[in-house]
């Protein structure tokens, strides 16, 4: 694999390029304002409880459905790279679910895109057979089994239930982004695609498979005949796993790009102008990956998590075909009612003009399939 910076000197790639101040790393854009321990505290003082969740589980269970992922699917599109997995659970999808989508043996590899959603940002995708899992967390609780915000509902499946990814993009160092535990299961059997900063977090752990990126840097990441183009691209976020990490590793989003489709990796952000020039750099993008969730109250939120309408400013920015939305319905950690991110994306999508099916929220584990046209 070879990292390129970007050679292209345009006005955006330097007025949107990372900064680091006395080993911290800082947001560039105008919009941003650092969170103060006052606001912090004011936020706790005077936020609302409950975020409309009720204590009976048939409720959640309507309104947060379960789907079975698509693992013929998943299988059939893996390259020949990885062997097939011999799963404990049960592998024939609900017929219900995918019997509107073509026969597995009339959909070709190198124009196709899956993405199944497990809650969070943590996607399983395949790109023209390059198995991708973005932002992973499998576990029930965001920091130890028993300290963190909980799962609303459970995982529609476990890791090694899935085919083996290829490559891992991890978008930012925050626990609900960055499971320690997937990292050991893992390891050096995949390629991690992390921003600048966390490479030595994973080489700690004995994981050395890490390319580190700086924003607007390419990567070429070659399996079997097939190259495809990691580029990181910049978002408006911060980093930490403790009181005293705050910023020493960089937040990113990620563009990959096969010979035919791509696929857009967010991430958290707040809403900033650097997504109009990925657009303009390397767009069009045939699936975006936004996050649709964590965005009350605004007062606080609105510097490092974007609404729907903001998601929606991010897909017509990217030029994307499609997007799905997440990082909603899993963790609370925010005061929107659980189910507000879903109803204002839809609010949203109607009032941007976009199709029904161009910007959805995905229902957990479910396979959503996309074709080159």
């Amino acid at each position: 694999m070879d990292i390129d910076a970007s050679t292209d000197k345009d006005s955006a790639v330097v007025q949107y390029a990372s900064l680091e101040i006395g080993g911290r790393f800082v947001n560039p854009f105008a919009g941003w304002r650092d969170k103060t321990l006052l606001d912090f505290v004011w936020w706790l003082a005077t936020r609302k409880s409950g975020n409309g969740l009720s204590s009976d589980e048939l409720e959640l269970e309507r309104n947060l459905p379960l789907a079975k992922p698509y693992f013929e699917l998943l299988d059939t599109l893996t390259g020949d790279q990885h062997p097939r997995r011999l799963r404990q659970t049960q592998s024939h999808a609900t017929v219900d679910e995918y019997v509107e989508y073509p026969a597995i043996t009339d959909l070709n590899k190198g124009n196709t895109i899956t993405a199944t959603w497990f809650g969070q940002s943590t996607c399983f995708v395949q790109l023209e057979g390059l198995n991708i899992l973005t932002d992973p967390i499998f576990k029930q609780r965001t920091v130890f089994s028993w300290l963190g915000p909980e799962r609303l509902r459970p995982t529609p499946c476990q890791l090694a239930d899935l085919p083996h990814p290829d490559i891992v993009l991890v978008s930012h160092n925050h626990f609900d982004h960055l499971d320690i535990d997937v990292v050991r299961d893992l390891g050096n059997t995949v390629t991690w695609y992390v921003p600048l900063g966390l490479r030595d977090w994973f080489v700690r752990r004995g994981v050395y498979k890490v390319v580190e990126m700086d924003w607007w840097q390419e990567c070429e990441h070659v399996v079997e005949d097939r190259s495809f183009k990691i580029i990181s691209t910049p978002t408006q976020h911060w980093s930490g796993r403790n009181g005293f990490d705050s910023n020493c590793s960089l937040w990113s989003s990620f563009l990959v790009k096969g010979a035919n489709l791509s696929v857009f990796h967010c991430g958290d952000t707040g809403y900033c102008p650097a997504f109009s020039e990925v657009g303009r750099k390397y767009g069009p993008v045939s699936l975006a990956i936004l996050p649709i969730g964590s965005y009350e109250p605004r007062w606080y939120m609105c510097h490092q998590h974007i609404n729907p309408e903001d998601a929606v400013l991010i897909h017509r920015d990217l030029g994307a075909r499609n997007s799905i939305g997440v990082h909603w319905g899993t963790f609370m950690m925010s005061d929107e009612h659980y189910m507000a991110p879903p109803r204002d994306l839809l609010q949203a999508c109607v009032k941007h003009g976009l199709e029904d099916s161009e910007f959805i929220a995905p229902k957990l584990g479910k396979t959503m399939l996309y074709r080159a046209k």
